[in-house]
Formats: C-alpha cells, structure tokens, sequence
C-alpha cells in the first residue's frame, strides 16, 4: 500500500514510498487527507486507525468510564514536521532505509525532501498537484520466504566427545579441544 508523506513547509510537499516497513512509520502523526479531491484519496488507498479513546472518573458517582477504541477508516497522511526534533529524526531513518533498499536504477537527490512535490505554487492558493505527478519512490517488497531464508541457520555436521561416557556433541572442533582440555585433561607421563 502506498505511504503518502506531507512535508510541512511553505507550501507543503508531498512524496510517496511504495512499501516501507511499519516499524519505520511507526510515531508519525497522521492527518485525514480533507479537503483533497476523490481522485486523490483513491490513489492514496485507505488506512484504518485506532484511536484509543482515554477512560475517565465521572464526577456524580466517582466510577471510571472506560470506552472502546474507535476505528476510522480513511485516507491519511504521515505528516513530517520540521520543528518536532524526533519526527525529524525518524525522517533521517527513512532516508537511510530508502538509500539502502532503493534500486540503482532509481535516481535520488541528496535530500529526500527535494524530491518531494508542492501542493500548490504559493502558499495561498488551492491543490493544484496531480497525484500522477507525486514522486513515488519503488522499495523492494520484503517476501516471506526471504524473512525464512535470514532466519534459517545453516547445519553443520556436529563433532562428538569421544570420550567413554561423555556425549556431549559440538559446533566445531575448537569447542571440542576446548572440552577435551578442561573436563579430559590428558595425563602426562613422567620421563624417567
């Protein structure tokens, strides 16, 4: 689903990522996209989000009330504020995950916020951005079966203690010489 990122500015900006992970997004704000033609909040598909509505002590009988999270359903926004130090810091972490995971093939400025679209020519007119015309940056899909390969250890044969009455088994043989050395200490001879 495609992320749609307002840059607060002198007219705002936009830009758009194909897949960027969750954790990555995670702390933005996320504004509705009101105001914005049909047109755009079908391009920008639609988000649910839960709102945790906060539980309060009612004043006449000194109960608490505890309400249910409301889900909404719309098209949003992350919005990137330049005056708020850790949504800054988090824009600095999408920008070396996009640096990293981007396509040689795909072309980027210095600064990801370059490449970002205004909304509009000035600050005081109307949207005049086409969301054909918004920077969509393709990242790669993370699959499934690339997670399982990360995750999948390579078997090595075990080395076995061999020991009488010790099976303990090994990863390599250094920890087995390791072992040997300090439980099967080898008795020296003395020369006579």
């Amino acid at each position: 689903m495609l992320q749609v990122f307002r840059l607060m500015g002198m007219p705002d900006k936009v830009i758009a990522f194909d897949e960027l992970p969750e954790d990555l997004v995670k702390g933005f704000e996320m504004i509705k996209a009101e105001g914005f033609p049909k047109y755009w909040k079908k391009w920008m598909g639609e988000r649910e989000v839960v709102i945790k509505i906060p539980s309060v002590i009612n004043p006449v009988t000194g109960q608490r009330q505890v309400f249910d999270d409301f889900v909404e359903k719309d098209s949003y926004f992350y919005l990137v504020d330049w005056n708020v130090n850790p949504v800054v810091e988090k824009w600095k972490r999408i920008e070396e995950y996009v640096r990293q995971k981007v396509s040689s093939d795909f072309r980027l400025t210095d600064k990801l916020e370059d490449m970002a679209k205004p909304l509009a020519p000035n600050k005081v007119d109307g949207i005049t951005l086409e969301p054909d015309d918004v920077v969509v940056i393709p990242l790669p899909k993370e699959s499934v079966k690339a997670d399982l390969k990360k995750n999948e250890t390579i078997s090595k044969p075990m080395v076995k203690c061999e020991e009488p009455g010790c099976d303990r088994e090994f990863d390599d043989k250094r920890g087995l010489r390791m072992h040997n050395m300090k439980r099967h200490p080898k008795k020296e001879e003395a020369i006579a």
